[in-house]
């Protein structure tokens, strides 16, 4: 609330500065003013930085939130009542109230087809960006991927050898409750880290052997209850059944996921790769992150990776300085700020960025790419937020035992049939 307050006022006093009898120098002065919020500090910060040392003059008033769900909340409601700022971080694709194409439905971003940088952006990343009419609403900013991600001193000193099948999982799980240390945090406290393995494990069982998959359901020619969706869901409980994970992960939130991670407790985490600067605050000075996709069959050739688009940019519809706006979207497209907001969050770069040098972490992305074993996530191809919603909460309860697999499935088959 105290948040959502604060930006209501910002938005006011941007709104005074602009229409005050102050005259020509209030009007000047409103012309360089910039707000913008984002879930996540650290590389939003950074950019942010760099565009106003960019642009001499220039002011960006930020509000930064932590937490994805109560990010997406509170730009949603500040989106309906005026008073959201001029540039928000967005999901690409749809499946959550935040997402480019819920939003565009709704008619609150700012057409930006007309830019520079929107005329060379691949159908494929046209697709996550543009609203249902097909106008480009949103830059790309990162692309993002969910693995098995490692605190490389932690792992070295447990003498464990990275998985590449499945049945390797589960013994590295065995040894390392043998040796007293986590294999995998697990933070189900924090809802948006629920979907974060079966993303994983539906990249093997589902989606990279069928990439149609999805388009199946909307024709009516499949659902998750009848796919390999079933038998992901019951490898996740597996992996719980054999201690792969922390106690109690249900009462674990995402911080103590990440200082369980970066303390080295935990061996690693299914993750998005983004989180390893949450894990750095914890972890001691030196210490070294990597990632290798997860398995989730008996062949390491059977292996696919999540990868998708990561964090997009939107501007508001009704913002209140469009023109500055415009040039912030300009400079997060410029091979500048895509490289440097995929280095400071950890993450590659969604567009052309020659100075951007991939490591540990995001070697092995490129190398699923080139090699046509990524596939997407998931719910940027369902058709509502709905389907995720109850994807998050079931998780939760089929963790707490009060569902079981199927009902889990029934649940997310008649929230994307109500979508259709």
């Amino acid at each position: 609330m105290k948040t959502f307050a604060s930006l209501c006022c910002l938005a006011t006093a941007v709104a005074a500065c602009s229409t005050s009898g102050g005259g020509s120098t209030s009007a000047a002065a409103a012309d360089k003013v910039l707000t913008l919020a984002a879930a996540g500090q650290g590389p939003a910060k950074a950019a942010v930085a760099a565009f106003e040392k960019a642009n001499p003059g220039v002011t960006v008033k930020t509000i930064y939130t932590e937490d994805d769900a109560a990010y997406q909340q509170q730009i949603r409601t500040q989106l309906a009542s005026g008073t959201a700022p001029d540039v928000f971080r967005m999901w690409p694709g749809g499946g959550n109230t935040m997402a480019v194409r819920d939003l565009g439905k709704d008619g609150m971003l700012m057409d930006l087809s007309g830019e520079g940088w929107a005329g060379g952006l691949s159908a494929d990343l046209k697709a996550v960006t543009s609203d249902p009419a097909g106008k480009v609403v949103a830059v790309p900013v990162t692309i993002g991927a969910i693995g098995a991600v490692w605190n490389d001193q932690a792992l070295r000193a447990s003498g464990l050898a990275k998985p590449t099948t499945w049945p390797e999982v589960l013994k590295f799980c065995k040894d390392a409750k043998a040796k007293s240390v986590v294999a995998f945090g697990l933070g189900l406290k924090s809802a948006w880290v629920t979907q974060l393995v079966p993303y994983a494990l539906t990249a093997s069982l589902v989606y990279g052997p069928n990439p149609g998959f999805t388009q199946q359901q909307k024709e009516g020619k499949a659902t998750f209850a009848a796919s390999e969706w079933k038998q992901a869901l019951e490898k996740y409980l597996r992996m719980r059944e054999e201690g792969c994970f922390n106690d109690s992960p249900n009462g674990v939130g995402y911080d103590e996921q990440m200082q369980m991670f970066g303390q080295g407790k935990a061996l690693g985490v299914v993750h998005v790769l983004s989180a390893v600067q949450s894990a750095l605050k914890y972890g001691a000075q030196g210490t070294t992150f990597s990632m290798t996709p997860f398995p989730a069959t008996d062949s390491a050739d059977g292996t696919y990776l999540p990868v998708s688009v990561g964090i997009v940019y939107g501007v508001n519809a009704k913002a209140k300085n469009p023109a500055l706006a415009r040039k912030f979207m300009e400079f997060l497209a410029s091979p500048e700020g895509q490289a440097l907001y995929a280095t400071v969050s950890g993450s590659s770069p969604a567009l052309s960025a020659a100075s951007f040098k991939a490591d540990a972490l995001q070697q092995p992305v490129l190398d699923a790419v080139k090699a046509g074993r990524s596939t997407a996530y998931p719910d940027q191809g369902w058709p509502n937020p709905k389907v995720q919603q109850e994807h998050l909460t079931s998780i939760q309860e089929l963790f707490n035992g009060t569902v079981d697999v199927p009902t889990v499935l029934t649940r997310m088959d008649k929230a994307f049939a109500a979508a259709k």
